[in-house]
């Protein structure tokens, strides 16, 4: 979905849009079920700037027991785009906080759909959990905890936790 930036009014345009998770992919998979993205874009001395949020609720492997999960995300972000290729900064000069919110576009038309794939990247967690009490696998059997208990428990409480091996 684009919008037409010669449509965008002098007091700023309001954005509150479902979007298509089918367009949202992680390992060529799509992962997102549901997206929203909302904000407002103004114009600022030839930029644009948009302000916003974007919500989704994606499919991640927990990083405990390996099970998909729904994992909700929600963020806030602003980005200033900017038409034409972005100028290098000079080698002696420090870039500024502004050069890292810009982002070139053709001039035409803003990618929400873009904004709101790159938005939801940068909220993927790193360690994705199916829920915050997950039990994980076990090291020794390779059960998951959260659904069965395994006979290793016992065993597993006088083991040396560095090497998974039993006191002789």
């Amino acid at each position: 979905m684009f919008i037409e930036v010669n449509k965008i009014p002098p007091d700023g345009l309001a954005v509150d849009r479902a979007l298509s998770p089918q367009n949202l992919t992680l390992d060529g998979a799509p992962v997102a079920q549901k997206v929203g993205l909302a904000g407002r874009l103004e114009r600022s001395r030839g930029d644009i700037v948009f302000r916003g949020k974007v919500e989704a609720v994606v499919t991640l492997i927990c990083s405990r027991c390996a099970s998909p999960a729904p994992v909700p995300l929600s963020g806030e972000f602003r980005l200033v785009f900017r038409a034409g290729p972005l100028t290098k900064p000079s080698d002696e000069g420090e870039i500024d906080e502004e050069d890292l919110a810009l982002t070139p576009f053709d001039g035409c038309r803003i990618d929400l759909n873009e904004i709101a794939r790159e938005q939801i990247y940068l909220l993927v967690p790193l360690k994705p959990l199916c829920q915050e009490s997950c039990r994980g696998l076990c090291p020794r059997c390779g059960s998951n905890r959260n659904l069965e208990p395994c006979g290793c428990t016992e065993d597993l409480q006088r083991a040396d936790p560095l090497t998974l091996k039993m006191p002789l």
